[in-house]
């Protein structure tokens, strides 16, 4: 399994605002996956990764974990630098 080395929050949006932040996370130190959205809904944050717009309407993802526990790894670290930040953001105001 691929190992984390890097998350960037590239930006971050209003707390009412649907998509909390803009992530871009490194992988092995070889690969960089850009457009991960952090997402806020009734029951918290969750992670969508990149994806493109098909002719029909439909959404299809351009990058996703293979498997439930790298999604739920990939997720969590996301999630935790996110809330560091978010902390950091909420400390300046």
């Amino acid at each position: 399994m691929a190992k984390i080395t890097d998350v960037r929050i590239r930006k971050t949006y209003e707390e009412d605002n649907k998509i909390q932040a803009i992530v871009s996370a490194t992988l092995d130190d070889a690969y960089v996956v850009h457009g991960i959205k952090v997402l806020k809904n009734e029951e918290g944050y969750f992670i969508a990764m990149p994806s493109k717009k098909l002719k029909e309407g439909d959404f299809k993802d351009i990058f996703h974990p293979i498997s439930t526990e790298s999604r739920q790894i990939l997720q969590k670290e996301i999630l935790e630098l996110f809330e560091i930040e978010k902390a950091k953001i909420v400390q300046e105001e």
